[in-house]
């Protein structure tokens, strides 16, 4: 079986399920968790209920672990089937909130382990240090991507459950077999393009700082924010709008290719694609099952983080 998914119940019981008959599987660079949604064949004396994490196996290696957010198992015309909707436990650092005020003396170890046990949740050995000033109704999540920003000038992202901030040394390089490319294409999305921020100051001055979007402006696109001085940026409150406006610029240019099978391509590592595509560093990933096959979607963005601005 190439795809095989097993569901842990409460009290470590392990039950699997059935066939595999449509299935997604994506991950993203800005998305602090990857997804799963799929229907599978169910056994009709099988109890599904009390579930408490699912996985997703390929080719006998574990490539997904995550919640049960939505386990529905459901009988038509006389034929069971298993419908599940999973996000993997790093989408608990969405849901977490650190208390407000300031902590210093961090590491990314002890920012998302050391307030809170999260199940199955790693998180990448990194020595850089640093301070955050938590807002209140900040997620962890939240705190973590500045933590990053400010320590690194890059964004964090999930490899499966671990939260990273660096790519491997010598990534794998992704090559699609010619013959089985279905589409290559581009994309440009300024949906979420800020032109400008404004930001007072400290003492609360309107517009002491200000910071422009080229790549909006540029493309005729006015939007203004204000936003309160951030304490989270107190040493160079400038790079408080510049982090905004990286993140404002996520994914709004992008290659991408579909071609038919599946490498487990994870985020991070990097796609080729003739002339297209030359060693680029993947962003998104999207596999698909269905009565016609596997099928993957790579994208390589170009924004403030990656390839370009």
């Amino acid at each position: 079986m190439i795809l095989k998914l097993c569901l842990e119940r409460s009290g470590g019981v392990t039950v699997e399920a059935g066939e595999c008959l449509s299935l997604t599987l994506e991950r993203e660079i800005y998305t602090p968790y990857e997804t799963l949604h799929g229907v599978f064949l169910a056994d009709a004396d099988t109890d599904y209920s009390g579930v408490v994490s699912i996985e997703l196996q390929w080719l006998g290696q574990s490539i997904f672990t995550g919640l049960a957010d939505h386990v529905e198992k459901f009988c038509r015309n006389g034929v069971w089937f298993l419908r599940v909707q999973s996000r993997t436990f790093t989408s608990l650092l969405t849901q977490n909130e650190l208390e407000p005020g300031l902590h210093t003396n961090l590491t990314l170890q002890s920012l998302v382990s050391g307030f809170y046990t999260l199940p199955h949740v790693t998180v990448e050995q990194n020595p850089a240090s640093g301070y955050i000033f938590v807002r209140d109704g900040t997620s962890l999540w939240d705190s973590v991507a500045t933590f990053v920003y400010k320590v690194s000038r890059r964004y964090p992202f999930v490899d499966n459950n671990m939260v990273r901030m660096t790519f491997d040394a010598e990534p794998r390089i992704h090559v699609p077999v010619t013959k089985r490319i279905t589409e290559t294409g581009t994309v440009t999305d300024t949906t979420r393009l800020v032109s400008h921020y404004h930001m007072e100051d400290i003492e609360g001055t309107p517009d002491a700082y200000t910071e422009e979007n080229t790549a909006a402006t540029a493309m005729q696109i006015v939007r203004h924010k204000q936003i309160p001085f951030d304490r989270q940026f107190l040493s160079n409150p400038q790079s408080a709008l510049t982090f905004r406006n990286l993140y404002s610029c996520r994914g709004y240019r992008a290659k991408y290719v579909t071609y038919h099978g599946f490498a487990n391509e994870k985020l991070g590592e990097k796609i080729r694609c003739g002339q297209f595509l030359q060693d680029e560093t993947i962003c998104r990933v999207r596999m698909t099952f269905s009565a016609q096959g596997l099928r993957t979607t790579v994208w390589a963005y170009e924004d403030g983080f990656y390839g370009g601005s």
